[in-house]
């Protein structure tokens, strides 16, 4: 299995710009089948993957608005050949915890909720098994935030020493950088939808019905259990906050 760190990310969650930093400081390519940012030749300094169990792609897939394909059928049970997929799946998860270096990237889940066109809190069972995975990991690992990551150069330089990638950012202009990071993304299937403000935290969310977040809510709570859940989203749960007396994130 590769040493190399292993971005994970649920999509939509800021790794476009993680990446642009990472090839900007190292002069070499990241991962990625869609978009392609300042370097396209060499072998990628990390891997990259969505989903830690790769299981909850199609779930994700199947519980979400989709532009101009068709709609994803989520699994349906398979009698033995899907019990030895899923141990197969089981063995390859605890590998994964046992012998990789893990950088995982969260964003607020009901901020992403609406800026993935989810259906069905069933679309976050990749999101809070990336969570639970990660937990498990044994060797160094590394937890960013994307609210954090976009307020100055602080987590970006956790993230490169992480790597293992020399940087100095006193001739970095950020702003600068952040808007040709912007650009590179717009040549993708889809456009960036915080351009305008990127530090507009939550502008996704103000859209989403009390009962939805609710239901996610629960959704998450269940899949991690209350203890994960209060560590890795505490900081996203209104109802948390206000219990505890202290204003939302």
């Amino acid at each position: 299995m590769s040493d190399k760190v292993l971005l994970c990310s649920f999509p939509k969650s800021g790794s476009n710009w993680v990446r642009y930093c990472i090839e900007y400081f190292s002069g070499r390519p990241t991962p990625g089948s869609e978009r392609r940012l300042l370097h396209h030749a060499g072998e990628p300094i990390i891997d990259r993957t969505h989903f830690l169990d790769k299981r909850d792609r199609r779930l994700f897939l199947a519980h979400k608005l989709r532009r101009d394909k068709p709609p994803v059928d989520p699994p349906s049970p398979r009698g033995w050949r899907a019990r030895l997929e899923d141990w197969r799946r089981a063995r390859e998860r605890e590998r994964l915890a046992r012998e990789r270096r893990v950088l995982l990237l969260l964003r607020d889940p009901f901020d992403l909720y609406v800026r993935v066109r989810a259906l069905d809190p069933e679309a976050f069972r990749g999101y809070a098994s990336n969570i639970a995975v990660f937990d498990r990991c044994r060797r160094d690992k590394l937890l960013v935030y994307y609210e954090d990551l976009m307020v100055g150069t602080g987590e970006i330089g956790r993230i490169l020493d992480f790597v293992g990638i020399p940087h100095d950012f006193a001739s970095f202009d950020l702003e600068a950088h952040r808007r040709r990071s912007l650009a590179l993304y717009a040549q993708g299937p889809d456009a960036p939808q915080t351009a305008d403000d990127p530090l507009d935290f939550g502008r996704h969310a103000r859209r989403l019905a009390p009962e939805t977040r609710a239901r996610l809510r629960d959704f998450l709570l269940e899949r991690l259990g209350p203890e994960l859940y209060r560590r890795y989203l505490g900081r996203y749960d209104r109802s948390a906050a206000a219990t505890a007396g202290q204003p939302a994130a």
